[in-house]
């Protein structure tokens, strides 16, 4: 049983760096825009407030903090800002919060993870993040070693896959976007959902030691019957994380 664990997991990070599927041209046109959008309207922020609320450690004052996937930066004003929070974030879409109000809370603006120090974060956090990265095994592997030697990572994400999620997005986002443009919904979320929650929790549980689970509203219990989910985890695997260097170095010889 350990065995067949072990190669469903490595069969799951063979899978990756995975390849987002293409845009039309009509929708390509239009992305950045209604990305925005849909990341500024208040039915899905109020709908994700819990994404927000579910992030560990938001009334710190001693954090060293960096956020995957700001955006908006919609999530600051769920954060304690003091004099001692140093907060950094990663977003390469400038466009989404050079505008913003909020933004001189920021410490530093990355566009990559490589671009930060080792070491240095108490605690990496995002919103509705994790389900968008093409190479997930490598953003695990890669982020264990920007956290400090006590950290910990917070990162809350849609219940993807599962039938209530499903239904939430259509409601929310689906419906208002055809009405907009005309055009399903469905193309941007095979574009920008890549990673299903048991591919994300899976991957997670591969890499880190120690993993705690929150589900959301409505039952608070189950993938199947929440909207949202919240993975909170530290203490990397050493064993696991040397197990997929193997593997990634096996597959690009």
């Amino acid at each position: 049983m350990k065995n067949l664990k072990k190669l469903s997991i490595f069969n799951l990070i063979k899978k990756y760096p995975k390849k987002r599927p293409a845009l039309s041209k009509e929708v390509k046109k239009i992305f950045d825009i209604e990305y925005k959008k849909n990341r500024e309207n208040l039915l899905s922020q109020l709908s994700e407030s819990w994404l927000h609320f579910a992030i560990k450690g938001r009334n710190l004052l001693f954090n060293t903090t960096l956020e995957i996937g700001a955006g908006s930066l919609n999530h600051l004003k769920y954060e304690n800002f003091s004099k001692k929070h140093i907060y950094d974030v990663i977003e390469p879409k400038k466009f989404l919060y050079e505008n913003n109000k909020n933004k001189f809370l920021v410490n530093k603006f990355y566009k990559s993870l490589n671009n930060t120090k080792k070491n240095s974060y108490s605690r990496i956090i995002s919103c509705a993040v994790l389900e968008h990265l093409e190479d997930l095994p490598y953003y695990l592997y890669l982020s264990s070693q920007k956290m400090k030697k006590n950290g910990y990572q917070s990162h809350s994400i849609p219940c993807e896959g599962y039938p209530i999620w499903n239904i939430t997005w259509f409601l929310i986002s689906g419906i208002t976007f055809k009405l907009r443009t005309g055009k399903s919904f469905k193309e941007i979320q095979r574009h920008e959902h890549l990673n299903s929650f048991d591919e994300i929790l899976k991957l997670v549980k591969f890499f880190y030691r120690d993993v705690q689970i929150k589900y959301s509203y409505p039952f608070f219990f189950s993938p199947y019957v929440s909207f949202y989910s919240n993975l909170t985890f530290k203490n990397p695997i050493r064993k696991n994380i040397n197990a997929y260097l193997k593997i990634t170095r096996n597959n690009k010889s």
